[in-house]
């Protein structure tokens, strides 16, 4: 169970309407319900992300990990054994399990990080785990000073098995503990195996020198019986006894299994290829499942958690312990990053004015007022500031530090800790490029600074980015460009621009206007010379205004974004053309003509047919809501019937949206649209956890959404279920 605050995290809300207007601010219709689960509740999703993107701070800072290892709970330890009551389980004492093993793994990591077993520790990183049958084990990523070179790789693991006379101890270990299945042709049943193959990849190959060549985990030595290797004896659950060799050895280190006398799977990493695979796997959280869908409530994150979480009796004993879930060091500091008054602030009624006028301290507003009154903090990048401050939450300021290493010539002390930047997406253009700036610029005392290239303040970050050489060179765009200019026509010519503007970011989109903009516009010069015959009319601000405004619609209709947040001039438009192009298709049809077919082909219609027709028809003239399948065979004319619904409602003044999951569907209905097209869903869609419809309120597919009194769908069962998911949540 969630404690109960956690039903009160973060619900947004505003005053009346009648009690808003004064500020300018929105009324509760304007805005949407949504709870969120935040990254202080572990375990949630935001949480897990937030210690990946950590991981991948420390990958930034200090390289690849060396060493990857995996610590199970091993049931049968004397600890547990000594505090169970006669007859009992080690089941049936999760508190044991829990305590002994949260000691275990912080013996382990004292063991590496003080006790230098493998060499001195720069940074490490664990997190807990549970088994399906409630075990808890961990995954440690351990990063080194001194770098573990691939001829040592064998003095810190091995796969192979022990020499029984020599080490009977650590024989026995390896032997109970560290031999995978086995599986394959020996035991077809292990649970491991799919499709007739072990999905661990054992039996590993016999080689007899380690190999560190792909991009993967290396091939450790696992020498042949007749080349040094041994051999050991296992019994089955089956009673049958079989005999293994070294292909059949998890990787492990001498010193810790027989020290922790348990399953420790330790792997070198020689890849960076697969540090990002690692990271997010270590930071994956336990198994969930979804077993239930809350449609009243679809922004909640906190019930879909409640909905789909799943918490094992010794997980359960875990947290109330209250011990770690996830520990890592050193510290990673977050630091926001936002456009000038874009920060973030929570109010209450009561303190809603004051913050409107003087908002809380982030740490970027901090920075720039350290960068003012600091001149040692005028030589340091955004990033590297919490190596010197720490970070007072209360005060919302940066402090010096007063302990650690010391600089030389500076009353300043640096620690291990890190900074790191939260993400941008590129569609958020202009705060991606602020960003961008943060870790070039060093020392800026304010947003204008930050973008004042030698001496002169560029007007956006994308222009600073650009003077400064950040961003590529858009040659390949030009060359693109210059081409279809020679073979295109200038509608064509458009289109391909309005593509590069919204799926390629190129660096300078408005040097590309500049160079291409009468060729954008040669088709709207021409047509204005036709009909003023007499007049010399040549390029002009008009023209290029009118293909502007061509370029915008298209831009909106693809990603729905305007040309300024593109990176061009905003097009001058009159009041009355605010565009609403989606909305001026949807009612652009001739009601005589619509009428005429609805008159000649409603006798049509046979018995199943009408019935189905006046079930929908009954629906949208009450206004009822609903959600209607219509299921036939092919050939019965489905799309006959719903043409002519689609007809009837249009011929009445009204928007009726025709939309279909394939393009071939979608003509085949009277103004028919892709569901991507008509709804702005996402086109990787299948890769995002919660896609929703990119659609923003005062749009012209918002207003066709309000209006439209009826949606059909053709092809819905081919939809991933999460488009349909998304579409509704709208």
């Amino acid at each position: 169970m969630l404690p109960m605050w956690m039903d009160g995290i973060i619900r947004s809300w505003l005053k009346p309407k009648d009690e808003c207007t004064s500020l300018g601010m929105l009324t509760v219709d304007d805005l949407g319900a949504l709870v969120i689960l935040p990254s202080s509740f572990t375990g949630s999703p935001r949480h897990m992300h937030e210690y990946t993107q950590d991981a991948m701070t420390y990958v930034r800072a200090y390289g690849r990990p060396d060493l990857f290892i995996t610590f199970t709970c091993n049931p049968t330890w004397t600890e547990i054994k000594a505090l169970l009551i006669n007859g009992q389980l080690p089941s049936e004492r999760h508190d044991l399990i829990a305590r002994i093993f949260h000691q275990k793994q912080l013996k382990l990591i004292d063991v590496i990080t003080k006790g230098h077993v493998f060499g001195m520790a720069r940074c490490w990183m664990y997190t807990i785990e549970w088994q399906k049958r409630g075990l808890p084990h961990s995954h440690n990523l351990i990063w080194l000073r001194d770098k573990i070179q691939p001829n040592q790789i064998d003095d810190v693991i091995s796969a192979e098995l022990p020499d029984p006379d020599q080490d009977p101890d650590l024989y026995a270990v390896i032997t109970k503990n560290m031999i995978h299945g086995p599986c394959g042709y020996l035991n077809p049943s292990s649970p491991c195996m799919k499709d007739g193959k072990c999905t661990k990849r054992y039996p590993r190959q016999l080689i007899q020198d380690t190999q560190t060549g792909n991009d993967g985990y290396p091939l450790y030595r696992r020498r042949a019986i007749e080349d040094g290797g041994f051999k050991a004896k296992l019994t089955l659950r089956s009673k049958i006894e079989i005999e293994i060799d070294n292909r059949w050895v998890v990787p492990y280190s001498p010193l810790l299994s027989k020290m922790f006398q348990a399953h420790i799977n330790v792997e070198y990493r020689n890849s960076v290829k697969s540090i990002k695979y690692v990271c997010k796997y270590i930071n994956k959280g336990s198994d969930m499942a979804v077993f239930s869908l809350n449609s009243q409530s679809p922004n909640d994150e906190v019930m879909r958690y409640q909905l789909g979480r799943y918490i094992s009796s010794n997980e359960a004993v875990w947290r109330i312990l209250t011990f770690t879930i996830h520990q890592r060091h050193p510290i990673v500091l977050h630091l926001s990053v936002h456009l000038e008054n874009g920060q973030r602030v929570y109010f209450t009624t009561e303190s809603a004015s004051r913050l409107a006028y003087q908002p809380s301290n982030t740490t970027l507003t901090a920075f720039f007022q350290l960068c003012q009154q600091d001149a040692f903090a005028r030589t340091l990048l955004y990033p590297e500031i919490p190596r010197y401050y720490t970070w007072n939450i209360s005060r919302k300021v940066f402090c010096r530090r007063k302990i650690g290493k010391p600089v030389p010539e500076d009353d300043v002390f640096t620690s291990d800790a890190l900074g790191r930047v939260y993400t941008v997406h590129p569609n958020n253009a202009e705060c991606f490029f602020l960003r961008m700036l943060l870790h070039s610029v060093r020392g800026p005392r304010s947003f204008a600074e930050i973008r004042t290239v030698n001496g002169n303040i560029c007007q956006t970050f994308r222009e600073a980015c650009q003077k400064l050489g950040l961003l590529e060179g858009d040659q390949h765009w030009n060359d693109t460009l210059r081409e279809a200019e020679l073979i295109s026509l200038p509608q064509q010519f458009r289109n391909l621009f309005a593509i590069i503007l919204t799926t390629c970011s190129p660096s300078n989109p408005n040097s590309l206007w500049e160079k291409y903009k009468e060729a954008l516009s040669e088709d709207l010069l021409a047509k204005v010379q036709k009909e003023n015959p007499t007049l010399e009319i040549t390029f002009c601000t008009d023209l290029f205004n009118k293909a502007l405004i061509i370029l915008e619609d298209k831009c909106v209709a693809m990603i729905n974004k305007t040309l300024l947040q593109l990176g061009l001039p905003a097009p001058v438009r009159e009041p009355q053309d605010v565009l609403y192009t989606d909305y001026i298709r949807e009612k652009n049809y001739n009601i005589k003509d619509l009428s005429a077919y609805v008159a000649k082909n409603k006798p049509l219609l046979n018995k199943d047919q009408k019935i189905a027709y006046q079930i929908i028809m009954d629906h949208v003239a009450k206004q009822e809501d609903a959600n209607l399948f219509l299921d036939a065979s092919g050939g019965t004319g489905k799309t006959f019937l719903t043409n002519l619904i689609l007809a009837t409602i249009r011929a009445q003044r009204e928007v009726a949206l025709a939309i279909a999951s394939s393009g071939i569907a979608a003509t085949l209905m009277e103004g028919g649209r892709t569901a991507h097209s008509a709804l702005k869903l996402p086109l990787d869609i299948v890769r995002q956890e919660n896609p929703t419809c990119n659609i923003s309120k005062a749009s012209g597919c918002a207003q066709v959404l309000k209006t439209c009194k009826l949606i059909v769908w053709d092809e819905c069962t081919m939809a991933h279920k999460k488009a349909l998911e998304a579409f509704m949540s709208l």
